[in-house]
């Protein structure tokens, strides 16, 4: 009798457990990360994802070694390059440029400092046109600080004309309408908006190193993300009224960033390096991915040579801890989980992907192609 009760006993306590891990498991149902195609070019340096178009029909491709143009088909095939640095009726005319974006499907809009440069997709110039704002961003060659969306032109931007007040203004006029949607043509402004108050850059204003946001546009808005504020903000389409946010509640691993002292030469550069900034964001089959960069620990930022920064000394910490990643998978605001993989993944447009597949050193051994793989959370 005393074995038949420890039997039903042990049977009670055993559909108990079966039941909890069961319920856990539906409250915690995490995603994996796959690979679900990949992209290989017949190309022998790097190449940097700039665009892509909508119905990923074609990528848009630069190579900062050879300043050439990419454009690649879904099945890896270049289907144009070109090389528009240099002289000639063509040229952008400058050394860099900050973004190219495919537009009208049948045209790639590209800005530089003083300049938007109209082309068809053999990059023959169409149009060229002087640009009355200036784009408030460190970023060349695929910046974020401007974007082609459906029916928008986002800039992260200043007024030419606004210029000297906002610079010289106290704590840089943090308050200043930067985030502006515009004609895709004419460039006129439609609707502008100020960085969120309850953002931690207006909470704590100053010149900070980076600033613009990381943008993407679906359904629901323009969901924006700055650098240095862990929370998202739903912007609407059209007005750009701020519609909701939400916080990201990262764990103690991310490092939020202090106001830089004007006072000091690059102290903006230090308190980067010592703080965490939000890197892309994407969604993935109804599930939201974040992606942050490791900090350096401050006490060793205050042992760095204060009399110049990116000697050996200040790129070493950098490299060991900003090229670190952290993740974040979100279900409807629900954060399910948050921690590191091996590899590193960027995005653009809903796009995740890397150069490498996880455990792989995409640097290790010289390629005579260029791999592209993508990802999903599923």
């Amino acid at each position: 009798m005393k074995n038949f009760l420890l039997l039903i006993l042990f049977a009670v306590l055993l559909a108990c457990s079966e039941k909890t891990q069961e319920t856990q498991s539906e409250a915690y149902d995490i995603p994996e990360l796959l690979i679900r195609d990949s992209l290989v070019i017949d190309h022998l340096t790097k190449l940097y994802l700039i665009d892509v178009k909508s119905d990923r029909s074609e990528y848009l491709f630069f190579d900062f070694k050879s300043k050439d143009f990419l454009r690649v088909n879904k099945d890896g095939e270049v289907v144009f390059k070109a090389n528009r640095s240099g002289d000639g009726p063509n040229s952008y005319k400058e050394t860099y440029f900050y973004t190219a974006d495919y537009l009208d499907s049948d045209k790639i809009l590209l800005l530089t400092y003083n300049f938007a440069f109209y082309y068809d997709l053999e990059f023959n110039l169409l149009e060229k046109r002087k640009l009355d704002f200036a784009l408030d961003t460190r970023n060349v060659g695929g910046s974020r600080a401007a974007e082609v969306l459906e029916n928008q032109f986002y800039t992260f931007s200043i007024e030419v004309s606004d210029i000297d007040d906002v610079y010289r203004g106290e704590e840089f006029n943090i308050a200043y309408p930067f985030l502006t949607f515009r004609d895709q043509h004419s460039l006129a402004k439609t609707a502008d908006a100020s960085i969120p108050e309850e953002s931690q850059i207006r909470k704590s204003p100053a010149n900070y190193v980076n600033k613009d946001p990381l943008v993407l546009e679906n359904g629901e808005g323009l969901w924006v993300l700055f650098p240095n504020s862990p929370e998202l903000y739903v912007f609407n389409r059209d007005s750009l009224s701020l519609k909701r946010t939400f916080s990201l509640e990262p764990n103690d691993t991310y490092k939020q960033i202090l106001p830089p002292n004007p006072e000091i030469d690059f102290d903006g550069f230090l308190k980067e390096l010592a703080a965490s900034q939000y890197l892309s964001f994407a969604f993935s089959n109804d599930y939201l991915l974040t992606m942050y960069s490791g900090a350096a620990p401050q006490a060793e930022v205050d042992r760095l040579p204060k009399e110049y920064l990116g000697g050996p000394e200040f790129t070493d910490l950098a490299d060991k801890y900003k090229t670190i990643s952290y993740y974040q998978i979100f279900k409807e605001e629900k954060k399910l989980w948050e921690g590191t993989w091996d590899v590193r993944l960027s995005s653009i447009r809903n796009l995740i992907y890397s150069d490498a597949k996880p455990g792989e050193d995409p640097d290790a051994v010289e390629k005579d192609v260029q791999t592209i793989y993508f990802y999903e959370l599923k």
